[in-house]
């Protein structure tokens, strides 16, 4: 009788503590939709983009390097974006002040320039988030030059 007791009691604290942590967990898996835990989805096109850049200059290669080895939120399938999908979060009515970046989501860049994973003869383009300008550059250029990575 005392055995069957302590396994009731067991049982009992068992199902409190989960009734107790069922409530929390529901709430952790209700996220907004155009939130992602490793940072700001964009609703227009599903890109989930990470809530900063790399913080620091760097060049067209080692912005490429940053984004294919980044694991954030469960992820490690971050790039770098293109330029389209850059234009894509260049937004001339938001106005983060300083610089004055004009970009969406909250999205906290530490510079103008970011790079893009476009490529082509006339060199590696970037696009700045002051003008909404795109420009090409060397690869080794680094002035003020940033990662932002996406996924899909």
């Amino acid at each position: 009788m005392r055995y069957s007791m302590m396994i009731g009691k067991g049982a009992a604290l068992f199902l409190l503590v989960l009734a107790m942590s069922a409530p929390q967990a529901r709430a952790q898996n209700q996220t907004p939709a155009n939130i992602a835990p490793a940072g700001w989805t964009d609703p227009d096109t599903g890109l989930t983009w990470t809530k900063a850049d790399n913080g620091s200059d760097i060049n067209w290669n080692e912005a490429n390097d940053y984004c294919s080895n980044l694991r954030l939120g469960g992820f490690s399938d971050w790039r770098l974006p293109t330029l389209n999908e850059l234009r894509g979060i260049y937004d001339e009515s938001v106005d983060t002040g300083g610089w004055h970046f004009h970009v969406k989501g909250n999205l906290k860049l530490s510079s103008v320039w970011q790079w893009s994973s476009d490529k082509d003869s006339a060199g590696v383009w970037g696009l700045y988030f002051n003008t909404g300008t795109q420009y090409p550059a060397r690869s080794d250029y680094t002035n003020n030059a940033r990662a932002l990575c996406v996924r899909r």
